[in-house]
């Protein structure tokens, strides 16, 4: 058999092992299986009395916050309601607040399923809360800045960067209109409710709704928020890392924040 007969057989035998390698590379290296959160992260066994009178850690105000840090100068709580703002983290709570995307990924072609997890701690806003509901006299606002989202595989997080397009809108905001489920939260209590309003990505705005979860010690809340919704919503192409891995329509994110009586 001549030399250029086998030429096709050749080419058909590396182009199996090139894929053999790529999927081989890409579920040791690549692939990840990460979980979303089930809850609000949990409370140290710190007594309140001491765990109130050490300080929390404000988050690093980016060039889109105000001056002061996370809240807006000069806001009060109407009366009923009590205030609180996000920090990084505090001494009562066994975490820091964080935002995070859950994106379903595969390797094209053979649908091989991971889980891509990107992270940012540079999240900050403020609320204002009663028995009722959200104070109607003060924003709620969550601000996450995207541009330090943040995953285990480089080419992913530039192309996140890309598709977000965060050198135009370099911070995504959730404005929160109401709270469906809520009766206040009291020291000790948990309370499971959703939380509705206007969220800005990419320069587009739609309403989502979050799956809450908070748990209150003190003047401390810990809560979990949780959210899904399809990429094209807000016009966000569909990412492709090296024509290798796609990823799925929908995409959830998740907040877990840190908040702080103000005052």
């Amino acid at each position: 058999m001549s030399l250029l007969a086998t030429w096709p057989a050749r080419i058909v035998v590396a182009a199996i092992i090139l894929v053999l390698a790529t999927a081989a590379a890409w579920w040791l290296f690549i692939r990840e299986d990460n979980q979303l959160a089930t809850a609000p992260q949990d409370f140290r066994e710190t007594p309140a009395a001491e765990a109130s009178n050490t300080p929390s850690v404000s988050v690093e105000p980016s060039a889109t916050r105000d001056e002061a840090g996370s809240t807006t100068p000069g806001v009060t709580a109407s009366d009923g309601y009590e205030l609180f703002v996000i920090v990084a983290e505090h001494p009562a709570v066994d975490g820091q607040t964080e935002a995070a995307y859950f994106a379903g990924e595969q390797l094209a072609r053979l649908g091989v399923p991971s889980t891509a997890k990107g992270t940012t701690v540079d999240v900050s806003g403020q609320f204002s809360l009663g028995a009722e509901g959200l104070d109607p006299a003060v924003p709620a606002t969550i601000r996450v800045g995207l541009a330090t989202l943040t995953s285990d595989e480089g080419r992913r997080d530039n192309r996140v960067r890309e598709a977000l397009q965060v050198s135009q809108h370099p911070t995504a905001t959730f404005t929160a209109e109401r709270i469906e489920g809520w009766s206040g939260i009291a020291d000790g209590e948990s309370v499971v409710a959703t939380l509705v309003g206007t969220l800005e990505l990419r320069g587009v705005q739609r309403q989502v709704s979050w799956e809450l979860e908070a748990v209150r010690q003190g003047n401390v809340i810990s809560a979990l928020a949780t959210t899904s919704f399809l990429y094209e919503d807000f016009g966000i192409p569909l990412l492709n890392i090296g024509g290798v891995v796609s990823v799925e329509e929908d995409v959830t994110l998740q907040v877990q924040l840190i908040a702080e009586a103000a005052g």
